[in-house]
């Protein structure tokens, strides 16, 4: 079997990537307004689906991570083979949620309960895949903040999916234009993934294919054959300091980031106005709340590197705290500035984020290091993870959707608030979208400082693998 260079790896990876960012980026900035808008869900079923959605995070990805890392003989061998076997199936699982079955109650309420549960489900195999992948195709701190750019470069492209579906769909008001190109997209993401699932062999799959060739015996596999029991593993992790140190962070972070990515478009629709901001730029500021972070990784991966990851997560903290108070402040009677207000609370927001990989990664190498594994854990150490911080991303719209409809937002929709009401709703929409990020910044800034691991060296065990 040949050799792949890691350039050839990181590249693979990064098709991945794309194709993942094509519709988890559109599936999560539109679910929420199409089920409310469009299908006209009623709130019990909105909130009975984001309970039973909370439920199937809160199990699948413990279990498919489990099932990954201890070779489960249903599974695919390796990550890659994952992502080439699975790629497509996400793609047809991100489709179902884009055409309505019925538009009675109870059908667009199992429509919504059907559509996030599959969805989540390829979302989990996919997602695990990658992070894995990402811990598993580079071993230094270095390698994994270029990877961390690379895959940000191909990231903001497809981060524009957005802004394809907005251009293409007018906005969504040419639904069937947005049904066509969900429909692309999600063609396209199978095409990435497949090419990612031939390519994207890990540092363990080069150790072992240069062992098999010098015809030795290389003990550490594919994936790791360590046959401890699930509830064994999954205490080795939540008893490390580290790792609650960091999925409290992140659970935050993931409260936020559903917050910017399901209501921005929901809520600057009622607080600036057509008069204030063109319908054109709005556009563009929709499009741009999934892809402008991506340029600050980009070119700030090299300040990173300098500074350290921990700082510049840290100082996303300070930003939301000091932000979200200047902008209470100010109050709402500055549209301009309110949308420079959320553009960089997102950009800031989903930048810090995308270097979360690195500390996971970091507490998966020292996982492997204090249990003397032969292979880092890297899906139980994710699965984990998740299974923590992904119901953030089910309570987030049913707190703010029961706080807004608290306030009449049902009726809204309806032509039915009368001016003060209305008045009302919109003042609560303006605290949300400023407190919320300070509220969000304060919990995280303490949790984050018991987090230890600051500083990483190069591992020992680094190999040069070239083509």
């Amino acid at each position: 079997m040949s050799k792949t260079s890691l350039r050839t790896r990181m590249w693979a990876y990064c098709a991945a990537s794309f194709g993942f960012t094509l519709l988890s980026s559109t599936f999560s900035f539109y679910y929420v307004k199409v089920f409310l808008t469009f299908y006209h869900i009623d709130e019990k079923w909105f909130h009975l689906a984001q309970i039973l959605y909370l439920i199937w995070n809160a199990v699948n990805d413990p279990l498919f991570a489990y099932c990954q890392d201890t070779s489960a003989s249903w599974m695919p061998t390796t990550r890659r083979e994952l992502i080439l076997y699975t790629g497509p199936l996400f793609g047809m699982a991100y489709l179902t949620a884009w055409f309505p079955w019925a538009y009675s109650s109870w059908v667009t309420g199992l429509h919504l309960i059907v559509a996030l549960c599959l969805y989540d489900t390829m979302f989990t195999f996919i997602g695990l895949a990658l992070c894995c992948l990402y811990t598993e195709i580079t071993v230094t701190e270095s390698e994994r903040i270029r990877l961390t750019q690379m895959s940000q470069v191909v990231g903001f492209i497809g981060s524009f999916s957005v802004t394809l579906c907005e251009f293409s769909s007018h906005s969504l008001k040419d639904f069937s234009k947005f049904q066509a190109t969900t429909v692309l997209l999600a063609v396209l993401s199978a095409v990435f993934m497949v090419y990612a699932g031939k390519h994207a062999h890990t540092y363990y799959d080069v150790r072992k294919m240069m062992a098999t060739n010098e015809g030795e015996n290389e003990d550490g596999c594919t994936q790791s054959t360590d046959r401890t029991s699930y509830w064994r593993l999954t205490w080795q992790i939540l008893s490390d300091r580290n790792f609650l140190s960091f999925v409290i962070t992140n659970f935050f972070q993931e409260f936020h980031r559903s917050f910017i990515m399901s209501f921005t478009v929901i809520i600057c629709d009622q607080l600036i106005s057509e008069d204030d901001v063109h319908p054109y730029v709005r556009s563009i500021f929709y499009g741009s709340i999934p892809a402008i972070h991506s340029l600050l990784v980009i070119f700030g991966a090299p300040l990173v590197d300098k500074l350290g990851y921990f700082s510049v997560i840290r100082g996303n903290f300070v930003w939301k705290i000091l932000s979200g108070l200047t902008m209470v402040f100010l109050g709402q009677g500055h549209p301009w500035l309110l949308i420079m207000f959320l553009l960089a609370d997102s950009a800031y927001t989903n930048m810090a984020f995308s270097f979360f990989n690195l500390p996971l990664s970091y507490i998966a190498d020292a996982n492997m290091q204090r249990f003397n594994r032969n292979h880092p854990m890297s899906s139980m150490i994710f699965g984990t993870n998740a299974l923590v911080v992904k119901p953030a991303q089910s309570l987030c719209p049913m707190f703010i959707v029961a706080v807004l409809n608290m306030y009449g937002y049902q009726h809204l929709k309806a032509g039915t608030l009368t001016s003060f009401e209305t008045s009302q709703l919109k003042e609560v929409m303006f605290r949300l979208a400023c407190c919320l990020p300070v509220v969000m910044g304060c919990l995280q800034f303490l949790s984050w400082s018991f987090f230890s691991i600051r500083l990483r060296h190069a591992p020992s065990h680094t190999i040069d693998v070239t083509a």
